[in-house]
């Protein structure tokens, strides 16, 4: 069936590639394509200054992960417009760039105060959970920035995604094993052409909490003992760095069977799971992998794997 995971927590997983198998030709029928990242919603105009350009897309991902918890959801109004999660982030981001755009600049960000970030993490008088841990790490990237490499442009100053990914380890906000923002910086830079990589055999999804989500439903992705997910009992540190990196190696083996290359993948797999197989009432229906979906089969919609208090996704 897979490739057993042996893990020394809750439990026992393993990868099917009977299923990655089933959801790769899905994959493949979908005719997906790739974002351009350019909605000025949530991203600068490519006219701009390209440092600019750079410090926001680093800034960004580096405190883009949940945005809600148990208690809440970080979401509302933007002049009409409603905005959830992340897209909220960004939007507000944007807001921020467009009246201030030297915020980005590494300077600003290695002076950054509280009262300052809260212009970017305070909603209708709402502040995201975290602030304090965003402030820090948002910090830490102008700080090391400037003393290590002097400019965003000779940060990214890379033509190897692999390099890249080593030289954000540097930072506290890239400092996740599986690299989920690692991943989704290199994706965004590819994707706007600000870094042109030569090794795109070396991409992979940025795993968060949904594509956990997917992975655990369709099945590429299972358990001999599903007491952690449906209960939803929080695992420890380790287990969720071990799933994740189980769940990214499916996800490239569905891409290499789909031929559909890993970011490509990551922006449907992202927005699919916001839009379809969300957390609560999946809308079935609408979904291309219903035939082949192994919670569906068993009426079983499970949740991702249980991990709250992160700024690695």
């Amino acid at each position: 069936m897979g490739d057993a995971v042996l893990s020394r927590y809750p439990s026992i997983f393993l990868i099917d590639r009977n299923n990655i198998s089933s959801v790769s030709k899905v994959i493949a029928e979908l005719d997906l394509k790739r974002d351009s990242y350019d909605d000025p919603h949530f991203f600068p105009p490519r006219s701009v200054d390209q440092e600019l350009q750079l410090g926001y897309f680093v800034a960004m991902v580096a405190i883009d992960h949940r945005t809600g918890t148990p208690l809440g959801a970080f979401e509302g109004y933007v002049n009409g417009e409603f905005f959830h999660g992340a897209d909220l982030l960004y939007r507000l981001g944007m807001l921020i760039f467009k009246d201030d755009p030297e915020f980005f600049s590494a300077d600003r960000l290695s002076r950054l105060t509280y009262d300052d970030s809260r212009r970017l993490l305070e909603f209708d008088g709402r502040i995201i959970w975290d602030y304090h841990v965003r402030t820090f790490l948002l910090r830490d990237i102008g700080e090391k920035t400037l003393e290590f490499y002097g400019s965003f442009r000779e940060l990214l100053d890379v033509r190897n995604v692999l390099e890249l990914i080593e030289r954000l380890k540097l930072f506290r906000a890239y400092e996740d094993p599986v690299a989920k923002k690692s991943y989704l910086l290199a994706k965004f830079l590819d994707g706007r052409e600000l870094v042109r990589f030569l090794d795109k055999e070396n991409f992979e999804v940025a795993v968060d909490n949904h594509l956990s989500r997917l992975a655990i439903r369709l099945g590429i992705i299972r358990f001999l003992d599903y007491t952690y997910i449906e209960k939803q009992i929080e695992v420890p540190r380790d287990f969720d760095v071990e799933l994740r990196l189980a769940i990214r190696k499916a996800w490239k083996l569905v891409s290499k069977l789909s031929n559909v290359d890993p970011f490509t993948l990551d922006d449907f797999l992202w927005s699919f799971g916001r839009r379809v197989c969300r957390q609560n009432k999946p809308k079935c229906g609408d979904c291309p992998f219903r035939d082949v979906c192994l919670a569906r089969s068993l009426n079983k919609y499970w949740f991702e794997h249980r991990y709250i208090l992160t700024w690695y996704y």
